[in-house]
């Protein structure tokens, strides 16, 4: 097994298979068979739980040279998945097959040392969103999800009461009844598709509660 490859070429090296996924697509889910060891190379993908009552919750997403602890978590277990994955872009992935994957873990300390430190590290921030999702208020999940979305988006957020339903593991009324209540505080404002961010200030304030 060559073992000359370093960072991203880890995976990108003899017996890995390429795939291109178009948006909107699932790329698993829950009971699938875990058969490959999955890097993005480009592109997000968006892992959630999907719940007995059909209810979606974001665990978390990948991003380009990212892999998933998903899918790590079940070739190193022989499970099938347990949770569902979906491209919120097109994606360009790389595949390890499982034989290939046990393989390069036994001749390869880099490729054994960067699986498992991607491992790891997904794992924390997996552990951490476990934690809010547990211990934090409605509206404080709220208020986190708008606070990090409004840099980048400006203060007008497109997104939709079931995308934000998605990102803070509650149903979609839920958060129609919490922005309303937001609205009347003059926090934001609301929109057919977006949100618009009033009062910045008050919506950090929240998080301190």
């Amino acid at each position: 097994m060559n073992n000359s490859c370093t960072n991203n070429d880890l995976v990108d090296c003899e017996g890995a298979l390429y795939k291109t996924v178009p948006a909107n697509q699932y790329l698993f889910s829950h009971g699938d068979e875990c058969s490959h060891f999955v890097f993005v190379r480009s592109g997000q993908v968006r892992v959630e739980l999907l719940s007995t009552n059909g209810q979606q919750m974001l665990l978390y997403r990948l991003n380009d040279g990212e892999s998933c602890v998903m899918t790590t978590a079940c070739l190193l277990g022989s499970n099938h998945y347990f949770a569902q994955a979906f491209s919120e872009s097109n994606v360009e992935l790389i595949l390890i097959p499982l034989s290939i994957f046990r393989s390069r873990l036994d001749d390869s300390t880099d490729f054994r040392d960067y699986v498992f430190n991607g491992f790891s590290a997904r794992l924390a921030a997996l552990m951490q969103r476990t934690t809010e999702l547990a211990t934090w208020t409605i509206d404080q999940r709220l208020a986190s999800v708008l606070s990090n979305l409004a840099p980048s988006h400006g203060p007008a957020i497109k997104l939709t009461h079931d995308q934000l339903a998605l990102e803070i593991g509650s149903a979609r009324e839920v958060v129609s009844r919490r922005l309303a209540a937001f609205e009347k505080q003059g926090i934001v404002a609301k929109r057919r598709g977006h949100i618009d961010i009033l009062d910045p200030v008050k919506l950090n304030q929240l998080l301190a509660q």
